[in-house]
């Protein structure tokens, strides 16, 4: 097995009740960020995306070549049989998760954690599900076209609430791990070859905000300098801290000021010696 460097961190957001999970094995990566209760009332512990990613780590470490949506589908059908879990009614999570042996890295991601691959040539290649993204701003424009009395983005969200979620787990919509195990099966892949890569970030969007959304860092490659310079936590703590510059979320418009946050980092040191030996 390459040998390789993972670092991870978590930092929760407003109410410091976290539901987002990061988990590590020598050779995978897991990265969850659980869905906010469907019903406005339930408890915000973030049990599901904690047994979800277990269960995927138990698949992963009894098959290491497993194929990933099936990894991802049987996890999801483990979880929601458990816990007698019913389709949109339950609660729900994002998954990224990355895997690597001697010769490729195989990443998967469904909802909005994205994998960020950097590679050897300095290149940067981002494996992003944008199907929520599209649904909820599609929704969002043909609700201010119809409708008066928006006066926050609250009150939109709360507006397209319904519609949104009758859009999960469909075709035409977006995909997320809940009570279906047929979302596993529409999770975007891709595999890159090990040898071409000089590190891996899987985040929540709770991390990959801070490039896509604020400019801070300003580029996927300065976000990677800070972390291997200064640690994983502190490029979640720059995010953290331009938030709160933006307490009323007006610069930039998001539910809350603080999200939860998680990422996984992998370095493959291969890549630093090869680069070393050519210079």
């Amino acid at each position: 097995m390459v040998p390789v460097r993972v670092c991870t961190a978590e930092r929760p957001g407003d109410d410091g009740c976290s539901e987002d999970r990061v988990f590590a094995r020598p050779n995978a990566v897991v990265v969850l960020d659980g869905v906010s209760p469907l019903r406005p009332e339930g408890p915000r512990d973030g049990w599901y995306p904690d047994a979800l990613g277990r269960r995927i780590l138990d698949l992963l470490d009894s098959d290491p070549s497993a194929d990933l949506p099936d990894v991802l589908a049987t996890a999801i059908d483990h979880v929601s049989a458990k816990h007698s879990l019913v389709p949109g009614e339950s609660p729900a999570s994002t998954v990224a998760i990355l895997r690597w042996d001697d010769q490729h890295i195989d990443g998967l991601v469904l909802g909005d954690s994205p994998i960020v691959v950097f590679g050897q040539d300095g290149g940067v290649d981002v494996l992003r599900d944008g199907r929520h993204e599209a649904v909820v701003a599609e929704l969002r424009r043909a609700a201010r076209q119809t409708t008066e009395g928006f006066d926050t983005l609250d009150d939109l969200i709360r507006a397209t609430r319904p519609a949104k979620l009758a859009r999960m787990n469909h075709d035409g919509g977006y995909w997320i791990a809940e009570a279906m195990p047929e979302a596993g099966h529409h999770a975007i892949l891709r595999r890159w070859p090990i040898n071409s890569v000089h590190a891996v970030a899987a985040m929540t969007d709770g991390v990959s905000c801070g490039v896509d959304d604020y400019g801070l860092p300003p580029s996927w490659p300065a976000a990677l300098t800070l972390a291997l310079n200064d640690g994983l936590q502190a490029l979640l703590a720059v995010i953290h801290e331009a938030e709160a510059t933006d307490k009323d979320r007006q610069r930039w418009p998001r539910p809350k000021t603080h999200d939860d946050k998680a990422a996984a980092l992998v370095v493959f040191p291969q890549a630093d010696m090869t680069r070393n030996d050519e210079q």
